[in-house]
């Protein structure tokens, strides 16, 4: 998929303004230009939300060693729930670009495996970030 000059500028502005330098920069743009030219910023707002929401699962789990706790294993459910609902998210915005980029995340994410996990993790961080700048800049929506 052809990435637009448009989708290249909200994407600097969106890395100038996150905490670290955006690790999965072309996985960003292919995201942000589906929402844009292929309509489905309803996706992506869903899977941007999500991914804050999750990385902020992640925030609470890391600090906390799960013991048995109740509260623990809600939020440990909560946690793998929404994976889930990341991964179909993620999906069904590459689904419709071009075959290779389909490939592309084919294999970085929607293997089972725990590479897959830790690229899934670096791509919601990432995506954190693009729900942050959205907050911070509602106009911009795609």
């Amino acid at each position: 998929m052809k990435i637009s000059d448009n989708t290249v500028k909200l994407l600097e502005k969106i890395n100038e303004l996150s905490r670290k330098p955006l690790k999965n920069t072309y996985e960003v743009s292919l995201l942000l230009e589906s929402a844009i030219n292929l309509s489905k910023a309803t996706e992506f707002k869903d899977l941007i939300f999500t991914a804050k929401y999750i990385n902020g699962l992640k925030n609470v789990l890391s600090n906390r060693i799960i013991n048995g706790d109740d509260i623990m294993e809600k939020i440990f459910d909560e946690f793998n729930k929404n994976i889930q609902k990341f991964i179909e998210l993620l999906k069904k915005m590459v689904i419709t670009s071009d075959e290779k980029s389909e490939e592309f995340f084919r294999v970085k994410y929607f293997n089972l495996d725990q590479e897959s996990m830790v690229n899934s993790m670096e791509l919601i961080e990432d995506l954190t970030y693009c729900k942050e700048y959205f907050n911070n800049n509602s106009k911009d929506l795609p």
